[in-house]
């Protein structure tokens, strides 16, 4: 009889834990590296080409889910994927699945007219394609995450960067200049010896996308011989258009000339 009753017992905190979590909606939380993350503040977007972004902050830490679109279902993480998700900690590094990463978010339910989406993830990220430093984000979930208000001032850079590894030796600009010619947004970043040069569309979405293309390309100059990529990928992770900030992953190779693990992010 006293297993019966504590048995009911554990039943009925179960089932009280649901209804707070219902009653409790919106709700983004997760594992980080096995430590517990709650989201004090959560945002949610609905994007012009039908994507969604939704947002979890919390104590300096803050995790960025990009959608490719609402319909329920499974969206992979990494490599090639529309979709990506990334997390930056209280430092500001950020660890990101597009395109280094892997991961998988799940839209288990929404409501497209209410403007919420439900859903779970988890993701692997990191910070570059050789960087022996990753994240583990599992047990992810948000509930009724409302897209309608906006994500508002996302992120915010202060410092225009630009890294990369050119022919295996480490670049870092001393110098990085952006402008917006028409509809394009050229970041040049310079270490005195070399210039590297990253174009995309000033309304790019976020999002994997090989090189040469229109409205995409890649150079490298060295020694004043400017040399356009062969191949490469450019990768969004995001872009404000509001409020100018955009972050950019890239790797190509130009005329022989391999240009890996590069990062840039500017205020344009």
């Amino acid at each position: 009889m006293k297993r019966i009753i504590l048995l009911l017992f554990a039943v009925v905190i179960a089932f009280a834990s649901c209804e707070t979590l219902e009653d409790n909606s919106p709700g983004f939380q997760s594992e980080v590296d096995s430590i517990f993350f709650k989201a004090l503040d959560i945002r949610g977007t609905q994007n012009d080409d039908g994507s969604f972004t939704l947002q979890g902050i919390s104590q300096g830490q803050k995790i960025t889910l990009n959608i490719e679109k609402g319909q329920l279902g499974s969206y992979p993480l990494g490599g090639s994927s529309v979709s990506s998700a990334s997390y930056e900690g209280p430092a500001g590094d950020i660890y990101t699945t597009a395109p280094f990463g892997d991961g998988k978010i799940e839209i288990t339910d929404r409501c497209l007219s209410c403007g919420w989406l439900t859903g779970s993830f988890r993701f692997n990220g990191k910070r570059s394609e050789s960087d022996t430093l990753s994240v583990v984000v599992q047990k992810g979930f948000f509930f009724e995450v409302n897209f309608l208000n906006g994500i508002g001032g996302i992120p915010i850079f202060s410092d225009d960067t630009m890294i990369a590894t050119v022919d295996g030796a480490s670049f870092g600009a001393s110098a990085v200049i952006s402008e917006v010619d028409g509809s394009t947004l050229i970041i040049q970043g310079s270490d005195g010896a070399k210039l590297i040069k990253i174009e995309v569309p000033v309304d790019a979405l976020a999002g994997n996308y090989s090189i040469p293309r229109t409205g995409f390309g890649a150079s490298i100059t060295v020694d004043g011989v400017t040399t356009l990529a062969d191949t490469g990928l450019i990768s969004v992770n995001f872009n404000d258009t509001t409020t100018g900030n955009i972050r950019i992953f890239f790797t190509f190779d130009a005329g022989g000339i391999s240009v890996t693990e590069g990062n840039t992010r500017v205020d344009y």
